[in-house]
C-alpha cells in the first residue's frame, strides 16, 4: 500500500513533506480520510496522526486472498503403505517437543522397518526437521508417502522430497546434492563414480573439485591410483594436497611406495648368534640413511621433532614413515606373521608400537587390533573396528584407566553402546554433570541402550554437592530412554 509508505516518510521527514493522497487510498479509508481533512478544528500533525492509525488498523485487518478460480484439481495419489499406530504417532509428537534429532532418527527407522507412514499431519513439522538434517532426508522420503510428494510441492524449500534419479540429479543438482550422490556411488560402484567424476571434472570449478574430491575418500582402492597421481599436476595446491592425502592412503601409490623404500634401508631386524652360537641375540635397527630424497619431506613427514621432544630426528620421521605404510609391509620386511612383527616391535623397538598400531588404524587392518589388546596403551582408533563384546570389554578396560577421554571417543561409536559400558560410563557421568548435561544426552541418546533404565535410579555421584543437578540431568535422561523404549514398543508390539 503506496500510503502506508508516505505515513513512513512522513513520520521520518516531518509533516511539512505531503501526507497520503486520497488517490493513494482504499476506497474504504478514503471516505474517512475525507472526513478528518474537513475538521477545521484539527492542524496538520493530528491529521497526520489520526491517518495514520486509520490506515495502520486497516493494514492489521488483513487483506482478501489472490483468487484464482481456474486452478487443477491438485491430490495426493493414494497410498500404497498403511499409517502408523496411533500409539506411535503419540511417541513421534513427544519426540518432537523434545527436540531429539536421535530418538527421532530412531523413531524413523523403526517406522520404515516396520512398513508404515507418518499420519499426516506429522509431515509438515517432519519435513521442517529435515529441511535442516540432511540425514534425515532419505528416510523421511520413505516414511512420508505419497502425501509427502504432495506436500513438498506446495513448499520450494521442500524440493529435495521429490526423487531425481542419481544420473539426472549429477548433472543439475546443487554441489552439495552431487557431492552425496557420488558418496553413494562409491559406496558400491566406486569404478562407476570415478567415471562420472572424470567425465566432468574439467567443468568443475576449483571449489567443487575440492569437495568432490573429498567424496573420493568413500572406498578408496587401488583402481583410483592412476587418475589420483596425474592430479599431482594439477594447478591449485589444494587440490595437489587432497590428492596426495588420498594416494597416502591406498596401499600401492607412488607415495607409499617412496615410504616403503626408505623404510626398507632404515628399518632391520638383525638376528646374531650369541654365547657360543649355543643363543640368537635379535634387535631392530633403526638408521636412516645418510641422504634422504626431500620429497619425503614435501609429502608431509615432517623433519624436525620440536624442541621440547624427547625424540630425536630420526626416530620421529622413520616413527612417521612407519605410521604411513600398510602393515602386510613388515610381513614381508621381517618375514614374520602379524602377531610375530607385534611382538618384535613391542620386545626390540617399544616407541615405535604406537606407529604400527596407526597404520593398523589407517589402513583398516581389522585382523591385527587382537594383537594390541592386551597392552596399556589404548588405542582410540581401534574401538570401531571392533565389534560386539570385545569392544565393550576394550572400553571397559580403558573406562576404568582415563573416562573422560575414553567416553570422548566412545561418543564416535556409530552402534548403541553395550549395557555394561553404558552403566559403568554413566557412573563416571555422574561426578561431571555439568560436563555431561541434559544436551549431551539428548545429543546422545541414540548411544545408550534401553536396558539402562533399570540402573538409573541407583547411580549417583561421589560428590555430594553436585548430586542436585546430577538429579535434573538423570530424570531427563530416564524421560529420553522412556520414548526410546515406547518407540521400540510401538513398532514391535
Amino acid at each position: 500500500m503506496r500510503a502506508w509508505e508516505s505515513i513512513i516518510n512522513t513520520a521520518m521527514l516531518g509533516t511539512d513533506k505531503p501526507t497520503p493522497a486520497i488517490a493513494d487510498l482504499p476506497e474504504e479509508v478514503a471516505v474517512i480520510a475525507n472526513a478528518i481533512d474537513a475538521l477545521a478544528t484539527l492542524d496538520k500533525e493530528e491529521r497526520y496522526l489520526q491517518k495514520a492509525t486509520v490506515i495502520y488498523n486497516y493494514r492489521q485487518s488483513g487483506f482478501v486472498p489472490f483468487q484464482k478460480n481456474d486452478l487443477p484439481d491438485n491430490k495426493a495419489a493414494e497410498e500404497t503403505k498403511p499409517y502408523c499406530s496411533a500409539e506411535a504417532a503419540g511417541v513421534l509428537n513427544t519426540i518432537l517437543d523434545e527436540e531429539s534429532d536421535q530418538l527421532l532418527q530412531l523413531w524413523l527407522n523403526q517406522c520404515s522397518k516396520a512398513g508404515y507412514l507418518l499420519l499426516p499431519e506429522a509431515l509438515p513439522a517432519v519435513l521442517e526437521k529435515a529441511q535442516k538434517d540432511v540425514s534425515l532426508r532419505n528416510i523421511v522420503i520413505d516414511c512420508g508417502g505419497n502425501r509427502g510428494v504432495w506436500l513438498s510441492k506446495m513448499n520450494p524449500v521442500w524440493n529435495w522430497f521429490t526423487t531425481v534419479p542419481d544420473e539426472e540429479l549429477w548433472q543439475t543438482g546443487t554441489p552439495a546434492q552431487r557431492t552425496e550422490i557420488l558418496k553413494r556411488l562409491r559406496l558400491n560402484e566406486s569404478a562407476e563414480a570415478l567415471k562420472w567424476l572424470q567425465q566432468t571434472w574439467e567443468q568443475e570449478n576449483a571449489a567443487g573439485k575440492l569437495e568432490l574430491l573429498k567424496a573420493m575418500k568413500v572406498n578408496s582402492n587401488p583402481d583410483d591410483l592412476p587418475w589420483l597421481e596425474g592430479l599431482l599436476n594439477e594447478k591449485g595446491q589444494k587440490i595437489k594436497d587432497e590428492a596426495l592425502a588420498l594416494l597416502k592412503s591406498i596401499p600401492g601409490s607412488s607415495v607409499i611406495k617412496q615410504y616403503e623404500e626408505l623404510l626398507q634401508q632404515s628399518v632391520s631386524l638383525k638376528k646374531e648368534k650369541a654365547l657360543l652360537g649355543l643363543t640368537t641375540k635379535t634387535s631392530i635397527q633403526l638408521k636412516l640413511p645418510p641422504v634422504v630424497d626431500e620429497s619425503i619431506y614435501k609429502s608431509g613427514i615432517e623433519k624436525l621433532s620440536g624442541p621440547k621432544s624427547t625424540v630425536t630426528d630420526e626416530n620421529y620421521v622413520i616413527y612417521q614413515l612407519i605410521s604411513s605404510v600398510p602393515p602386510a609391509f613388515w610381513e614381508k620386511r621381517f618375514e614374520a606373521t602379524p602377531v610375530q612383527v607385534v611382538e618384535y616391535f613391542e620386545k626390540y623397538a617399544p616407541a615405535m608400537v604406537p606407529a604400527l598400531a596407526n597404520a593398523v588404524a589407517k589402513f583398516g587392518q581389522k585382523n591385527w587390533v587382537p594383537f594390541f589388546l592386551g597392552q596399556s596403551m589404548f588405542y582410540p582408533d581401534f574401538v570401531e573396528m571392533l565389534s560386539g563384546r570385545e569392544q565393550e570389554k576394550y572400553l571397559l578396560k580403558a573406562l576404568s584407566n582415563d573416562p573422560q577421554n575414553t567416553i570422548a571417543h566412545a561418543i564416535r561409536i556409530n552402534a548403541e553402546w553395550g549395557t555394561e559400558f553404558a552403566i559403568a560410563a554413566l557412573l563416571k557421568m555422574a561426578n561431571w554433570p555439568y560436563e555431561y548435561n541434559r544436551g549431551f544426552f539428548t545429543r546422545y541418546i541414540g548411544l545408550i541402550p534401553v536396558g539402562a533404565l533399570n540402573h538409573i535410579e541407583n547411580i549417583t555421584s561421589q560428590q555430594v554437592n553436585l548430586q542436585p543437578t546430577w538429579d535434573k540431568t538423570r530424570n531427563h535422561l530416564i524421560n529420553l530412554l522412556s520414548l526410546k523404549q515406547q518407540t521400540l514398543k510401538a513398532f514391535n508390539a
